[in-house]
């Protein structure tokens, strides 16, 4: 039960921006621009190939970068369900 409980703080912390830090409001997760997606981009790796079998995942399976993803703010179905989960 140990591993959920870091996992639900960190996906937590995601989705609710402030949410560690006292002094400060929590705010929802907000999309980001352009300029910020490419430089997360660049600072990270775009891609990544599983080099064995992961799960349903056969090797050499090609995940791209997830930032592309940022662009769309999250829905508020989306958020409850986040909130949910936690």
């Amino acid at each position: 039960m140990e591993v959920w409980g870091s996992q639900a703080n960190a996906w937590a912390s995601y989705l609710f921006y402030g949410l560690n830090d006292k002094s400060g409001p929590v705010i929802r997760l907000a999309p980001s621009t352009d300029e910020k997606i490419e430089e997360m981009i660049n600072t990270s790796t775009s891609s990544y190939t599983t080099e064995s079998n992961e799960d349903t995942f056969k090797s050499d399976v090609v995940f791209e970068s997830f930032h592309h993803q940022a662009r769309v703010p999250i829905s508020d179905r989306a958020l409850l369900a986040g909130f949910l989960r936690v």
